[in-house]
């Protein structure tokens, strides 16, 4: 029987063989092949070339403090979930994009039981602003993704 590429290895078959190997070595072989996770701060760049954005278009727009977002930018600090979700509508990226940032800077994707979420996801796919999506948030009694009161830069 010919080795399986571990590049198609699916996530099931990565926890059988952890939970199989007698040392971790033999896990650790299989990491070697595997494409390594971009960084949030790596797909966060792709994505604004993407759709077409510049840092300074993504801080007017989202209200950002100028000098957070270049460390987010370049990767020295980690956003909290709120900002992720600013910065993803400010560049009206796609629901696939937005759980991409998000769990790439460590937080949990959108699930579209818990009613803020299903509200944000609504607010991406009709390609609503920041703005328009922060006032549905509060519309509907959520905690929104900024006060009204925000300081724009």
């Amino acid at each position: 029987m010919s080795k399986k590429n571990t590049k198609d290895i699916t996530t099931s078959q990565l926890l059988t063989l952890i939970k199989k190997s007698n040392d971790f070595s033999e896990v650790t072989e299989t990491y070697h092949d595997l494409e390594e996770e971009p960084l949030f701060c790596h797909f966060l760049y792709s994505t604004m070339l993407k759709h077409g954005k510049t840092a300074i278009d993504v801080i007017t727009e989202s209200g950002i403090e100028r000098s957070y977002f270049y460390h987010v930018l370049s990767g020295q600090k980690s956003p909290g979930r709120n900002m992720v979700l600013r910065i993803s509508l400010c560049l009206s990226a796609t629901l696939a994009e937005t759980n991409q940032l998000l769990r790439l800077a460590r937080q949990g994707a959108l699930y579209p039981r818990v009613k803020r979420d299903a509200a944000i996801i609504f607010a991406i796919e009709k390609n609503y602003t920041m703005q328009q999506a922060n006032d549905l948030l509060i519309q509907e009694g959520e905690t929104p993704l900024y006060k009204e009161n925000r300081e724009k830069e």
